[in-house]
Protein backbone atom coordinates (compact mmCIF):
# COMPACT_ATOMS: atom_id res chain seq x y z
CA UNK A 1 0.00 0.00 0.00
CA UNK A 2 1.31 3.53 -1.04
CA UNK A 3 0.76 4.64 2.68
CA UNK A 4 3.09 2.14 4.03
CA UNK A 5 5.63 2.63 1.46
CA UNK A 6 5.61 6.29 2.24
CA UNK A 7 6.65 5.80 6.19
CA UNK A 8 3.06 5.97 7.50
CA UNK A 9 0.97 3.61 8.56
CA UNK A 10 -2.06 2.82 7.36
CA UNK A 11 -3.53 4.37 11.04
CA UNK A 12 -1.97 7.35 10.83
CA UNK A 13 -3.32 7.98 7.19
CA UNK A 14 -6.99 7.41 8.27
CA UNK A 15 -6.49 9.79 10.95
CA UNK A 16 -6.52 12.90 8.39
CA UNK A 17 -9.69 14.28 6.99
CA UNK A 18 -8.81 14.35 3.46
CA UNK A 19 -11.30 16.28 1.42
CA UNK A 20 -11.43 16.89 -2.39
CA UNK A 21 -12.80 20.65 -3.41
CA UNK A 22 -13.36 22.35 -6.84
CA UNK A 23 -13.44 25.67 -8.20
CA UNK A 24 -12.83 28.94 -6.62
CA UNK A 25 -15.66 28.79 -5.16
CA UNK A 26 -15.00 25.27 -3.54
CA UNK A 27 -11.24 26.20 -2.04
CA UNK A 28 -13.11 28.89 -0.26
CA UNK A 29 -14.32 26.01 2.10
CA UNK A 30 -10.82 24.62 2.03
CA UNK A 31 -8.80 24.06 5.03
CA UNK A 32 -5.67 22.46 6.97
CA UNK A 33 -3.20 21.58 4.49
CA UNK A 34 -4.22 23.17 1.04
CA UNK A 35 -2.99 21.42 -1.80
CA UNK A 36 -3.39 23.79 -5.01
CA UNK A 37 -3.99 21.94 -8.00
CA UNK A 38 -3.86 23.34 -11.68
CA UNK A 39 -2.65 20.70 -14.16
CA UNK A 40 -3.25 22.85 -17.48
CA UNK A 41 -0.70 24.87 -17.03
CA UNK A 42 0.40 27.46 -14.47
CA UNK A 43 1.64 25.00 -11.28
CA UNK A 44 2.85 22.62 -14.16
CA UNK A 45 4.63 25.48 -15.74
CA UNK A 46 6.49 26.56 -12.69
CA UNK A 47 7.95 23.37 -11.39
CA UNK A 48 9.53 23.17 -15.32
CA UNK A 49 11.07 26.64 -14.35
CA UNK A 50 12.18 25.66 -10.77
CA UNK A 51 14.00 22.50 -12.58
CA UNK A 52 15.83 25.09 -14.71
CA UNK A 53 17.10 26.86 -12.14
CA UNK A 54 14.70 29.78 -10.93
CA UNK A 55 15.31 30.78 -7.25
CA UNK A 56 11.83 31.63 -6.68
CA UNK A 57 8.14 33.04 -8.71
CA UNK A 58 5.87 35.29 -7.51
CA UNK A 59 2.69 34.49 -8.87
CA UNK A 60 0.13 38.07 -9.89
CA UNK A 61 -3.12 38.07 -10.60
CA UNK A 62 -2.79 40.89 -13.72
CA UNK A 63 -0.15 42.80 -15.70
CA UNK A 64 -0.62 46.01 -13.22
CA UNK A 65 0.45 43.98 -10.45
CA UNK A 66 2.91 42.29 -12.35
CA UNK A 67 4.47 45.60 -13.78
CA UNK A 68 4.14 46.82 -9.74
CA UNK A 69 6.55 44.20 -8.87
CA UNK A 70 8.67 44.42 -11.33
CA UNK A 71 9.58 47.85 -10.89
CA UNK A 72 10.41 47.22 -6.67
CA UNK A 73 12.26 43.92 -8.21
CA UNK A 74 14.27 44.52 -11.09
CA UNK A 75 16.17 41.86 -12.95
CA UNK A 76 12.95 39.52 -12.71
CA UNK A 77 11.73 37.82 -16.09
CA UNK A 78 7.95 38.22 -16.73
CA UNK A 79 5.72 35.26 -17.82
CA UNK A 80 2.05 35.02 -18.05
CA UNK A 81 -0.77 35.09 -19.97
CA UNK A 82 -3.88 37.24 -20.21
CA UNK A 83 -7.05 36.62 -21.98
CA UNK A 84 -5.60 33.06 -24.34
CA UNK A 85 -1.99 35.38 -24.92
CA UNK A 86 0.78 35.79 -24.08
CA UNK A 87 0.50 38.74 -21.84
CA UNK A 88 2.08 42.07 -23.23
CA UNK A 89 5.42 42.48 -22.07
CA UNK A 90 6.04 39.40 -20.69
CA UNK A 91 9.10 37.53 -21.99
CA UNK A 92 6.89 34.03 -22.20
CA UNK A 93 3.48 33.12 -22.18
CA UNK A 94 2.34 30.66 -20.22
CA UNK A 95 3.69 27.34 -21.61
CA UNK A 96 6.13 24.99 -20.39
CA UNK A 97 6.84 23.95 -24.54
CA UNK A 98 7.52 27.88 -25.06
CA UNK A 99 9.62 28.37 -22.34
CA UNK A 100 12.03 25.78 -23.31
CA UNK A 101 11.38 23.41 -20.49
CA UNK A 102 11.08 20.79 -23.06
CA UNK A 103 14.56 19.15 -22.47
CA UNK A 104 14.39 15.73 -20.39
CA UNK A 105 17.05 13.66 -19.53
CA UNK A 106 19.52 15.06 -21.64
CA UNK A 107 17.48 15.55 -25.02
CA UNK A 108 14.77 17.37 -26.41
CA UNK A 109 11.33 16.30 -26.03
CA UNK A 110 9.52 16.86 -28.89
CA UNK A 111 5.78 16.09 -27.92
CA UNK A 112 6.15 12.29 -29.37
CA UNK A 113 5.05 10.00 -26.54
CA UNK A 114 7.30 7.57 -25.21
CA UNK A 115 5.35 3.72 -26.63
CA UNK A 116 3.72 0.70 -24.97
CA UNK A 117 3.91 -1.95 -26.93
CA UNK A 118 0.39 -2.89 -28.06
CA UNK A 119 -0.44 -5.88 -25.77
CA UNK A 120 0.03 -3.51 -22.56
CA UNK A 121 -2.18 -0.99 -23.27
CA UNK A 122 -6.10 -0.33 -22.38
CA UNK A 123 -7.80 -1.16 -25.53
CA UNK A 124 -9.62 1.76 -26.94
CA UNK A 125 -7.58 3.89 -25.34
CA UNK A 126 -7.90 6.93 -27.38
CA UNK A 127 -7.41 7.87 -30.96
CA UNK A 128 -5.97 11.23 -31.40
CA UNK A 129 -6.51 14.21 -34.24
CA UNK A 130 -3.05 12.19 -35.68
CA UNK A 131 -4.07 8.68 -35.26
CA UNK A 132 -4.62 6.16 -32.56
CA UNK A 133 -2.50 7.17 -29.80
CA UNK A 134 -0.21 4.81 -27.44
CA UNK A 135 0.45 5.95 -24.18
CA UNK A 136 3.60 6.85 -22.02
CA UNK A 137 5.15 4.70 -19.36
CA UNK A 138 4.24 5.33 -15.53
CA UNK A 139 6.75 8.18 -14.37
CA UNK A 140 6.89 9.33 -17.64
CA UNK A 141 10.56 10.22 -18.52
CA UNK A 142 13.27 8.82 -16.76
CA UNK A 143 16.31 11.45 -15.67
CA UNK A 144 16.50 14.88 -14.28
CA UNK A 145 13.82 17.20 -16.34
CA UNK A 146 14.92 20.74 -16.83
CA UNK A 147 16.92 23.23 -18.99
CA UNK A 148 16.07 26.79 -20.21
CA UNK A 149 15.32 27.99 -23.91
CA UNK A 150 18.79 29.63 -23.41
CA UNK A 151 21.00 27.30 -21.17
CA UNK A 152 21.07 28.81 -17.79
CA UNK A 153 18.05 31.64 -18.64
CA UNK A 154 16.06 31.01 -15.41
CA UNK A 155 19.22 30.03 -13.54
CA UNK A 156 19.24 31.63 -10.14
CA UNK A 157 16.40 34.21 -11.23
CA UNK A 158 13.58 35.24 -9.72
CA UNK A 159 10.35 34.98 -11.64
CA UNK A 160 7.15 36.87 -11.61
CA UNK A 161 4.46 34.58 -13.14
CA UNK A 162 1.33 36.19 -14.06
CA UNK A 163 -1.38 33.34 -13.19
CA UNK A 164 -5.19 35.14 -12.80
CA UNK A 165 -6.25 31.56 -11.59
CA UNK A 166 -3.46 30.18 -9.66
CA UNK A 167 -2.86 33.15 -7.99
CA UNK A 168 -6.80 33.50 -6.79
CA UNK A 169 -6.40 30.42 -5.71
CA UNK A 170 -3.76 31.05 -3.41
CA UNK A 171 -5.45 34.11 -1.95
CA UNK A 172 -8.92 32.31 -1.61
CA UNK A 173 -7.31 29.96 0.50
CA UNK A 174 -5.22 31.90 2.69
CA UNK A 175 -8.62 33.86 2.85
CA UNK A 176 -10.12 30.46 4.27
CA UNK A 177 -7.38 30.19 7.00
CA UNK A 178 -5.04 27.08 5.22
CA UNK A 179 -2.52 26.04 7.78
CA UNK A 180 -0.14 25.67 5.13
CA UNK A 181 -0.05 26.09 1.05
CA UNK A 182 1.34 23.90 -1.48
CA UNK A 183 0.78 23.81 -5.44
CA UNK A 184 0.88 20.50 -7.62
CA UNK A 185 0.14 18.82 -10.74
CA UNK A 186 0.03 15.60 -12.76
CA UNK A 187 3.82 16.73 -12.92
CA UNK A 188 4.76 15.99 -8.80
CA UNK A 189 1.41 15.10 -7.70
CA UNK A 190 3.23 11.40 -5.90
CA UNK A 191 5.75 14.48 -4.71
CA UNK A 192 2.65 16.22 -2.95
CA UNK A 193 1.66 13.00 -1.53
CA UNK A 194 4.92 12.44 0.16
CA UNK A 195 5.14 15.78 0.99
CA UNK A 196 1.13 15.59 3.07
CA UNK A 197 2.41 11.83 4.53
CA UNK A 198 5.45 13.67 6.01
CA UNK A 199 3.58 16.43 7.27
CA UNK A 200 0.53 14.13 8.99
CA UNK A 201 -1.70 17.54 9.41
CA UNK A 202 -5.59 16.55 10.72
CA UNK A 203 -6.81 18.30 7.43
CA UNK A 204 -6.08 17.99 3.98
CA UNK A 205 -8.06 19.99 1.43
CA UNK A 206 -7.17 19.06 -2.40
CA UNK A 207 -8.13 21.66 -4.45
CA UNK A 208 -8.93 21.43 -8.15
CA UNK A 209 -8.92 24.69 -9.47
CA UNK A 210 -10.82 24.23 -12.56
CA UNK A 211 -10.93 25.66 -15.97
CA UNK A 212 -11.04 29.81 -14.90
CA UNK A 213 -12.02 28.52 -11.60
CA UNK A 214 -15.46 28.17 -12.50
CA UNK A 215 -16.02 24.89 -13.97
CA UNK A 216 -14.81 21.21 -13.11
CA UNK A 217 -11.40 20.72 -15.06
CA UNK A 218 -10.97 16.43 -15.70
CA UNK A 219 -7.00 17.04 -15.39
CA UNK A 220 -7.36 19.04 -12.15
CA UNK A 221 -9.71 16.52 -10.58
CA UNK A 222 -7.90 13.81 -11.79
CA UNK A 223 -4.96 14.64 -9.94
CA UNK A 224 -7.06 14.94 -6.82
CA UNK A 225 -7.75 11.78 -7.19
CA UNK A 226 -4.65 10.07 -7.53
CA UNK A 227 -3.23 12.08 -4.81
CA UNK A 228 -6.24 10.88 -2.66
CA UNK A 229 -5.58 7.32 -3.97
CA UNK A 230 -1.80 7.69 -3.13
CA UNK A 231 -2.44 8.81 0.52
CA UNK A 232 -5.24 6.42 0.96
CA UNK A 233 -4.31 3.17 -1.15
CA UNK A 234 -7.84 2.94 -2.47
CA UNK A 235 -8.31 2.70 -6.00
CA UNK A 236 -9.62 5.27 -8.17
CA UNK A 237 -13.47 4.81 -9.20
CA UNK A 238 -14.19 7.37 -12.56
CA UNK A 239 -17.07 9.88 -12.37
CA UNK A 240 -18.25 12.21 -14.59
CA UNK A 241 -15.64 14.71 -13.90
CA UNK A 242 -13.08 12.48 -15.73
CA UNK A 243 -12.22 11.02 -19.32
CA UNK A 244 -14.76 9.21 -20.70
CA UNK A 245 -13.31 5.80 -20.80
CA UNK A 246 -12.51 6.11 -17.48
CA UNK A 247 -16.04 6.83 -15.66
CA UNK A 248 -17.18 3.78 -15.21
CA UNK A 249 -13.74 1.77 -14.16
CA UNK A 250 -12.08 1.25 -11.06
CA UNK A 251 -8.21 1.61 -11.78
CA UNK A 252 -5.22 1.57 -9.41
CA UNK A 253 -2.64 4.51 -8.89
CA UNK A 254 -0.19 3.01 -10.94
CA UNK A 255 -2.48 3.19 -14.02
CA UNK A 256 -2.38 7.36 -13.58
CA UNK A 257 -0.55 7.46 -16.84
CA UNK A 258 -2.67 5.83 -19.00
CA UNK A 259 -5.73 7.93 -17.38
CA UNK A 260 -3.58 11.10 -17.62
CA UNK A 261 -3.06 10.26 -21.74
CA UNK A 262 -6.81 9.56 -22.14
CA UNK A 263 -6.95 13.22 -21.87
CA UNK A 264 -5.74 13.89 -25.05
CA UNK A 265 -9.11 13.61 -26.68
CA UNK A 266 -11.29 13.99 -23.28
CA UNK A 267 -10.25 17.44 -21.40
CA UNK A 268 -6.92 18.38 -23.29
CA UNK A 269 -8.56 19.00 -26.86
CA UNK A 270 -7.16 22.67 -26.70
CA UNK A 271 -3.89 21.87 -27.30
CA UNK A 272 -4.66 19.68 -30.24
CA UNK A 273 -6.07 23.05 -32.89
CA UNK A 274 -4.30 23.06 -35.69
CA UNK A 275 -4.20 26.62 -36.60
CA UNK A 276 -0.97 28.17 -36.39
CA UNK A 277 -1.87 31.16 -33.82
CA UNK A 278 -3.72 28.67 -31.47
CA UNK A 279 -0.62 26.72 -31.32
CA UNK A 280 1.20 29.60 -30.97
CA UNK A 281 -1.02 30.05 -27.52
CA UNK A 282 -1.75 26.32 -26.90
CA UNK A 283 1.44 24.17 -28.08
CA UNK A 284 0.24 20.91 -28.35
CA UNK A 285 3.80 20.04 -26.79
CA UNK A 286 2.28 21.50 -23.51
CA UNK A 287 -0.26 18.65 -22.91
CA UNK A 288 2.49 16.08 -22.77
CA UNK A 289 4.87 18.19 -20.83
CA UNK A 290 1.72 18.80 -18.19
CA UNK A 291 0.43 15.52 -18.35
CA UNK A 292 3.81 13.78 -17.72
CA UNK A 293 3.17 12.03 -14.15
CA UNK A 294 5.81 12.12 -11.14
CA UNK A 295 7.96 13.36 -13.18
CA UNK A 296 9.72 15.81 -10.31
CA UNK A 297 10.40 15.27 -6.65
CA UNK A 298 9.55 18.24 -5.28
CA UNK A 299 6.34 20.70 -4.31
CA UNK A 300 6.01 24.13 -4.44
CA UNK A 301 5.53 25.67 -1.37
CA UNK A 302 3.52 29.28 -1.05
CA UNK A 303 4.72 31.75 1.46
CA UNK A 304 5.35 35.57 1.43
CA UNK A 305 8.61 37.52 2.03
CA UNK A 306 9.57 40.21 3.95
CA UNK A 307 7.26 42.67 1.87
CA UNK A 308 4.45 40.45 1.90
CA UNK A 309 4.46 39.43 -1.09
CA UNK A 310 3.60 35.92 -2.24
CA UNK A 311 6.57 33.15 -3.62
CA UNK A 312 6.37 29.92 -4.39
CA UNK A 313 9.35 27.80 -3.78
CA UNK A 314 10.37 24.49 -4.14
CA UNK A 315 10.93 22.01 -1.13
CA UNK A 316 12.35 18.54 -1.89
CA UNK A 317 9.67 16.14 -0.23
CA UNK A 318 12.88 13.83 1.07
CA UNK A 319 14.09 16.53 3.23
CA UNK A 320 10.13 17.15 5.17
CA UNK A 321 9.49 16.44 8.76
CA UNK A 322 6.39 16.35 10.51
CA UNK A 323 7.47 19.13 12.73
CA UNK A 324 7.15 21.82 10.32
CA UNK A 325 10.47 22.10 9.96
CA UNK A 326 12.93 20.67 6.72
Amino acid sequence: MPAVLFGLSIEQVYCMNIRIVKTIEGTKEAKGLVILIDVFRGFSLECYLFAAGARRIYPVGDMEEARALAAAHPGCILIGEEGDARAEGCSFGDSPWQTGAGEVAGRQYDGTPDIFPADQILEGLAVGPEGPFLPRRHKGFDGTPGCAAVPGLFSGKDIIHVTGIGAAGIRTAEAAGAEEIVTAGLVNAEAAAKYILARNPGDVSLAAIGKDGLENAKEDTLCAKYIESLLTGSTISGDDALPRLFRTRHFTSDQIQLVADALLTDGGEVFFTPDPEWQEVYPREDFFLCTACDLFDFVLRVGRDEKNILYTEPVLTEGVKGDGSF
